[in-house]
C-alpha cells in the first residue's frame, strides 16, 4: 500500500445530542438559535416495527473551520464547544430537561494510539454536567 492510499490511524467525529420522548427538534434548534446536523421527531421508524426517540444533534456543519472528520479529537471537540460557549446555558438548562451527550466517534485502523485530551478541554465539558461518550469503530479500509 502507497503512503498516500494508507488508512489515517484515527479519524474523529465530534456533535452534542439531545434525545427524549417528549423533545420536539424545532424547539431545541429555536431555543439555541441553531439548525441541527441531525434531527427527528419521529416515534416510529417506518421502515421497522422499532420506536426511535426523537433527537436533535448539532456538529457545526456549514461554520467556518468545519471539518466531517477531524485527525485529532481535541481540535474536534474544542470547534464544537468554541462554537457553542456562547450558549452555555441554554445546553445546561436543555441538559436538564432531555438526555444530553457530547458523542465523539473514533473510526481507527489500528489498535495502537487514540485520542489524547486536555486537562483544560475536560475542564469544560464537565462545565457543562453532560457526559462525554467516545464511541470506537474498527474500519480496515
Amino acid at each position: 500500500m502507497t503512503e498516500e492510499n494508507k488508512p489515517v490511524p484515527h479519524a474523529y467525529t465530534v456533535a452534542l445530542r439531545f434525545t427524549g420522548d417528549q423533545l420536539v427538534p424545532s424547539e431545541i434548534s429555536a431555543r439555541l438559535n441553531l439548525q441541527p446536523s441531525h434531527a427527528s421527531d419521529q416515534s416510529q421508524d417506518p421502515s421497522t416495527t422499532r420506536r426511535r426517540c426523537p433527537f436533535w444533534t448539532y456538529n457545526g456543519q456549514g461554520e467556518e473551520g468545519f471539518q466531517p472528520e477531524w485527525t485529532c479529537l481535541e481540535d474536534g471537540l474544542t470547534f464544537l464547544l468554541k462554537r457553542l460557549r456562547s450558549r452555555k446555558a441554554q445546553i445546561i438548562a436543555l441538559a436538564c430537561e432531555f438526555d444530553a451527550l457530547w458523542w465523539c466517534g473514533n473510526f481507527q485502523a489500528s489498535f495502537n494510539g487514540g485520542p489524547t485530551l486536555s486537562a483544560k478541554l475536560l475542564t469544560e465539558i464537565g462545565s457543562t454536567g453532560i457526559p462525554l461518550s467516545i464511541d470506537n469503530y474498527f474500519c480496515d479500509e
